[in-house]
């Protein structure tokens, strides 16, 4: 039997959700009350009643509309209510407005913390440090461009929060002198107005004696030719004294920067030796350094430098690295030292040592820091990689000092001037100022805690930002890696792929073992779940969710999952997966990794488009030779408008590190350990293997010349030895021609070289013209 009350009842419930869903419409009439003016929590609205016997009243109504109570103050006169899912703050703060019993209906407005700001007059330029909207220096107010180029509310470090401990708008977590970090680069500006307070007494390593590092020289300013200024850039993002009413601010404001220089010019160039690097190590072990900054890199992997920076490791000191500026995936190119060293270190190769194993574990006490844009997305030119870079921190159009009481910024940008300073180097030392914040907060903590705050306190990137995508952590937030509370710290160390025909890749209907490193860097974590998620499209899991014992600080594990890829790609494709992993006490993390599908059939072109974004300029396919013709040859070539390269390599994919674009005359590298490398200054591409062998060939295309969007094709055949090879071009290497990326569009940016490279680059160096412009302030 239907019974008539609850009849009544639904009925008026029906007809006030109607009401509900009419108030929300635009032209609804609000009452004034209810206007929202500011931020609030969605679906909670409160209610001051006339008393608190019309609150009781008024209980009918607010059963009716479905809200809950969940808080009751002030005697019941004032209530804390929350919405159900069919309506809106505004709509049902209008039907509550209009009950005679209601005195006011407001949101449940969020408040913001009240943050230190400093008085430093360029501190508004400092977009990393607080990014408000600020406007690209290279960028036109006028242009149509200037709002999209512009800096993202909220992509930024969130400085401002972590330097005011209590919110209180009072800067009393800025660093308190007692914390070392050792800054090796080429010279600094000691007597600098925004650094000198924070100078200690450094050493100049080029003049040093190995056997008496106590003697070396104390004078590590530039010399007067003006190129020795690097040090004094990063010096700054580090360590500039904030809030004292002049120039910029660092990232820590008291802190004990001890200056160690090692580079010098040659020849008009600069040059950081290894030799003088491997001497700052020793020094900085040696004399009491908590923290290493290494705003530097190059492609050559030294035996030495990887023993170097384990010692360090075995001293408790954090090794903080840029990632390079050449805008690949440390993961597959792997040739960035020393943001890329791995345990066991360096291998021999032809007699020469300069790669390491890419499966292998990363050295713990590294943090590789990638360089992030205004839009939240790692940078164009920045190199990345999920599982090699940990961490990403803000890099472009950066402000800070220069040598002789002088700053960087973008003011005259659009004048012909510098749009401030740019590159990974700068992302380094905020990074590493922050460590040290971290660490004159907590004395106690390790260098695995740190590296682990830096890590579980990053944020995903706002509005899209693709930080964590591209790192294992993402863009790092000051303030949250500050007031974590303990936790573990699950990250991936290494990632591989075994079975199916043993090639290590992806291959269409193929099962394999995906061999996951998991390591923790912090608190013990136990009761671990942990699942692979895949693309649905091409890979079926096979493996569900894995329980990993008990791991603490410093342990690790190895997981494997079965795969099975479904269908091969029709062009090349780049697949995103995903680590979820969660613990006891609500630990929550999701660590991706990225996989190449990309098959090349013998005969059978190849047809891929490069640069589809900001981070696609090299395409790594596998070509499996079952069997080799008696009297044949293999040949690869490609066909493309503008300038690619192609690496060849047998039985493993090519390391490399490559300045795209790059002229000779800025000391540009192009290093690889292939076996083979065609680098025509032209698109049509042919490289001969002489004696070819059965097994898995590695083919890299390389989209030198930085055109977007650039189509080209890419084959591999077998031809009869003597007589001429095919040429670059010819018919039997095209399926198609290229359609669009025609010519002349390299990326906006432009790139630079990183900062003085180490000087061995292995048996493939080559120096290329530049194609694409330069812009000023690349770093």
């Amino acid at each position: 039997m239907i019974d008539p009350k609850k009849t009544a009842l639904w009925r008026r419930r029906a007809s006030l959700a109607a009401t509900l869903m009419l108030a929300a419409l635009p032209n609804a009439a609000l009452s004034a009350a209810a206007r929202i003016g500011d931020r609030h929590v969605a679906d909670e609205l409160i209610v001051g009643y006339r008393s608190a016997i019309a609150a009781k009243s008024a209980s009918t109504l607010r059963d009716t509309l479905g809200l809950q109570t969940r808080l009751s103050l002030d005697g019941g006169r004032v209530q804390v209510l929350r919405l159900p899912a069919i309506t809106s703050v505004q709509a049902a703060g209008a039907l509550l407005a209009a009950d005679p019993a209601v005195a006011y209906v407001e949101p449940n407005f969020i408040r913001r913390r009240l943050a230190a700001i400093p008085n430093d007059p360029l501190f508004d330029q400092l977009w990393g440090l607080l990014s408000t909207g600020q406007a690209n220096f290279a960028v036109p107010t006028d242009d149509p461009e200037a709002a999209a180029l512009a800096s993202k509310p909220g992509a930024d470090m969130n400085m401002p929060a972590a330097w005011d401990r209590d919110g209180d708008g009072v800067a009393d977590r800025t660093g308190d002198g007692s914390v070392l970090v050792a800054v090796i680069d080429d010279a600094f500006d000691v007597d600098h107005e925004d650094l000198a307070a924070n100078f200690v007494a450094g050493a100049d390593l080029t003049t040093c004696s190995a056997q008496n590092l106590d003697g070396c020289n104390t004078d590590v300013r530039p010399d007067q030719n003006g190129l020795l200024d690097h040090g004094t850039l990063v010096a700054g993002s580090l360590g500039a004294v904030g809030n004292n009413g002049i120039g910029v601010a660092g990232t820590i404001w008291d802190v004990r920067m001890m200056p160690l220089k090692v580079g010098r010019v040659s020849d008009g160039q600069v040059e950081l030796d290894s030799g003088s690097i491997l001497a700052a190590y020793e020094y900085a072990r040696t004399r009491g350094a908590k923290l290493v900054n290494a705003s530097y890199g190059g492609p050559s992997c030294s035996q030495a430098e990887y023993e170097a920076i384990r010692r360090l490791g075995e001293a408790g000191i954090l090794f903080v690295t840029s990632a390079g500026n050449f805008n690949s995936n440390l993961d597959y190119s792997v040739a960035a030292f020393p943001a890329n060293y791995r345990e066991g270190g360096c291998t021999s190769r032809n007699g020469g040592r300069f790669v390491v194993d890419p499966s292998a574990d990363k050295l713990d006490n590294i943090v590789t820091v990638a360089a992030t844009n205004r839009q939240d997305n790692i940078a164009s030119f920045s190199q990345f990689g999920p599982v090699s870079a940990d961490i990403s921190a803000p890099g472009l159009q950066i402000v800070t000092t220069l040598p002789g009481n002088a700053y960087v910024t973008g003011d005259t940008c659009l004048d012909g001037g510098t749009c401030g300073t740019s590159g990974t180097s700068f992302a380094s030392p905020y990074a590493a100022g922050i460590a040290a914040l971290m660490l004159s907060e907590n004395p106690q903590a390790s260098m695995l805690e740190l590296k682990a705050r830096l890590i579980e306190g990053a944020e995903a990137g706002v509005d899209g930002g693709d930080a964590h995508l591209l790192t294992a952590g993402g863009r790092l937030d000051a303030a949250a890696s500050l007031d974590l509370a303990p936790r573990p710290s699950l990250v991936l160390r290494a990632v591989s792929l075994q079975g199916g025909d043993g090639n290590g890749r992806l291959d269409a209907d193929e099962t394999l073992a995906v061999q996951l490193r998991v390591e923790n860097l912090w608190q013990t974590a136990i009761d671990t779940q942990a699942r692979l998620l895949a693309p649905t499209d091409r890979i079926r899991v096979l493996t569900g969710p894995q329980t990993i014992p008990p791991l603490a600080q410093g342990e690790s594990t190895t997981l494997s999952y079965s795969i099975e890829v479904l269908d091969a790609a029709s062009d090349y494709e780049e697949l995103g997966f995903w680590l979820e992993l969660g613990a006891a006490g609500g630990y929550q993390a999701l660590r991706p990794f990225r996989a190449e599908l990309a098959e090349l059939t013998l005969a059978e072109p190849a047809q891929g488009v490069l640069s589809l974004g900001l981070h696609d300029e090299f395409h790594t396919y596998h070509l499996d030779v079952d069997a080799v013709p008696a009297g044949q040859r293999l040949v690869v070539c490609t066909r493309a408008q503008t300038d690619i390269d192609v690496l060849v390599k047998y039985g493993a994919p090519a390391q490399y590190d490559i300045d795209l674009g790059a002229d000779p005359e800025d000391d540009p590298t192009f290093f690889t350990d292939a076996d083979t490398v065609a680098g025509e200054a032209d698109g049509n591409e042919a490289e001969v293997v002489a004696n070819p062998r059965a097994g898995t060939y590695y083919v890299t295309v390389v989209n030198f010349d930085l055109t977007e969007s650039l189509d080209y094709t890419l084959a591999a055949f077998f031809e009869a030895d003597g007589g001429e090879a095919v040429g670059a071009g010819s018919p039997a290497c095209i399926a198609r021609q290229p359609q669009g990326g025609g010519g002349g569009g390299a990326l906006s940016s432009g790139l630079l070289a990183t900062l003085a490279m180490l000087a061995f680059a292995g048996p493939a160096v080559r120096r290329r013209r530049r194609l694409a412009a330069a812009i000023p302030g690349r770093r």
